[in-house]
């Protein structure tokens, strides 16, 4: 890899990885170009966010529908999930990203083009969703084991938080930009925005010049063999099992949620969709007040408090919406929401990353992501089931008030007390991964574990 001291230094032997030194992140120009290249990106994910739901209650009026193609799309992501953790300890992560970005550019566009030529988009709206998952999956693995090596791990939380706050303030503008698409073009073509920006995010990638790949001196192992020690790694390790599964649950939770959404404010209100656009220009908001509040929390943070309390905050919003039939309202408790959800996301990651050894980054971080993503199926078509027996505002409320339930539960467990955002790891590869967890770990002994929106 190229030496993180500076993105213009020589290059060093090809099979040598330069621990990457702490420099200020305003001065590592692979990190800026990450920061801009990722934030088109995301603008693109505020569009389809609001154009994808519109366009499939547009085709069908079910909200069974809509949780087929929820679970189809978490379902694929869940299969491959850990698979892609582990080629992204052992390989190229920059590739990896590079092809997942081409990929979904060229799978987003189909959806579009089928509406221009008056295809059977429904039918490939749920075709396009399992590859789009699985290359969301490499993606994420990728970004996620290279961001120790990116920004130096002393500031993976500012560099987490500082992304995150570019991504929320794009998603100011993308459900904005969606609702006005929406109504002149319709959410079919609007999708076009989505996949333009992939293809940006990939140029980007392009042009980072450092060599983000896996540690050069692991010793040779199996696929499998890879994927267990990941597996028992976070099975042994009392906080990451406590973060991951209070991150699964919420998010399965809040997956049916923003579903319902969706029928609450265009059904059940009988606002126009780009009513929708806007609740979601309002999470925005409050997702970039939360991350700018999350960049500021240092090793002494309370963590076990920061993230009870923004999940039983996103519960209690959920609620108000159900309950509150003003638009405006509604538009402000999902700028609540955003908020704690930024926080909760800022905080999860880099508590994450500080108890992930760089030998096993990549296969944690995905790991986290196949045990919230089985969650997610079964979630989405109970959402959608819920959303056409009792309606999309009944379902709103039901989520919300799991939301609440599940903070109060995890108040209550151990070992979340014990995490911290300080980093614990060394960062040499560990050569016995599935021992350096050790059972029983706790509080300070644990070598100790970030993200943008709920992609993680």
């Amino acid at each position: 890899m190229r030496c993180a001291c500076s993105s213009g230094s020589p290059r060093h032997d090809p099979g040598v990885v330069t621990p990457p030194q702490d420099e200020p992140l305003g001065r590592n120009r692979d990190f800026r170009t990450l920061l801009a290249s990722q934030t088109v990106s995301v603008l693109g994910d505020g569009v389809s966010q609001v154009a994808l739901p519109l366009l499939v209650l547009a085709l069908t009026g079910s909200g069974v529908a809509m949780g087929i193609v929820g679970a189809v799309n978490s379902g694929a992501d869940f299969l491959l999930g850990s698979v892609a953790g582990a080629y992204a300890d052992r390989g190229d992560r920059k590739l990896m990203m590079l092809v997942s970005d081409l990929g979904r550019a060229l799978f987003t566009a189909l959806i579009p083009l089928s509406e221009l030529v008056h295809g059977p988009t429904m039918a490939v709206i749920v075709v396009t969703a399992a590859p789009l998952a699985i290359l969301r999956g490499f993606f994420r693995a990728g970004y996620l084991a290279s961001m120790p090596n990116l920004v130096g791990r002393s500031q993976l939380a500012r560099g987490n938080g500082i992304l995150e706050t570019a991504y929320s303030t794009a998603y100011i503008a993308g459900p904005a930009l969606a609702g006005f698409l929406v109504t002149v073009i319709g959410p079919g073509p609007t999708l076009a925005v989505d996949a333009a920006s992939f293809a940006i995010s990939g140029v980007g990638l392009f042009l980072i010049g450092r060599e983000l790949k896996a540690p050069a001196d692991r010793p040779p192992s199996r696929i499998v063999d890879d994927i267990r020690d990941g597996f028992l790694f976070v099975v042994r390790h009392p906080v990451l099992r406590t973060v991951i599964l209070l991150f699964a649950t919420a998010s399965a939770a809040l997956t049916g949620a923003y579903a319902a959404m969706t029928f609450r404010i265009v059904r059940d209100l009988g606002q126009p969709p780009g009513a929708f656009g806007l609740a979601l220009t309002g999470l925005g908001i409050g997702t970039l007040v939360g991350s700018v509040v999350a960049t500021r929390l240092g090793p002494q943070t309370n963590v076990a408090r920061v993230l009870v309390v923004t999940v039983v905050v996103e519960g209690a919003t959920l609620l108000g919406v159900a309950l509150v039939p003003s638009l405006p309202v509604i538009v402000a408790l999902m700028a609540v929401s955003g908020a704690a959800e930024a926080a909760f996301v800022v905080v999860y990651v880099s508590v994450r990353a500080a108890n992930s050894p760089d030998a096993l980054v990549g296969r944690i971080a995905s790991t986290a992501r196949v045990i919230a993503l089985g969650m997610m199926p079964p979630a989405s078509l109970v959402a959608g089931v819920l959303i056409d027996t009792v309606g999309g505002t009944a379902t709103v409320g039901i989520m919300g008030a799991l939301m609440v339930l599940l903070g109060v539960a995890f108040a209550r467990v151990q070992a979340l007390s014990a995490a911290s955002l300080a980093p614990h790891v060394a960062a040499e590869p560990a050569r016995e991964p599935v021992l350096a967890g050790g059972e029983g770990t706790r509080g300070d002994d644990t070598t100790r574990s970030a993200s943008t929106s709920r992609t993680t």
